[in-house]
């Protein structure tokens, strides 16, 4: 009888075993598709990360760009030359306004 209580025992150790296996290897396909997620998701932000980052570098060299532009819109050589296209002229004779006199007195 001793040994048959003996063998059931030992049939009861194994049965055990395999659980705690599954249950491990479950634990891990857990983490292993956890990290596989994780993965996806610092790559896609990296992403979107490059994406911001070329918009970012777009819109620094349009704002150049048009600093650029303003500077020379605003130059005195384009001033004078845009003046000059549009007609205007440097004065020959300069007629100072001041104070009306009056044209005729009361006596």
């Amino acid at each position: 009888m001793i040994g048959m209580i003996g063998k059931i025992h030992k049939k009861q150790v194994k049965k055990g075993v395999p659980f705690k296996n599954y249950f491990l290897a479950g634990f891990c396909g857990v983490l292993a598709i956890g990290s596989i997620a994780m993965t996806i998701e610092t790559a896609t932000s990296g992403m979107e990360i490059a994406s911001l980052e070329k918009i970012e570098n777009k819109l620094v060299e349009d704002r150049r760009d048009i600093e650029e532009m303003l500077v020379k819109t605003l130059s005195s050589r384009e001033l004078q030359q845009k003046s000059k296209e549009l007609g205007f002229t440097k004065p020959e004779n300069l007629v100072y306004i001041s104070q009306i006199l009056p044209v005729a007195k009361l006596p």
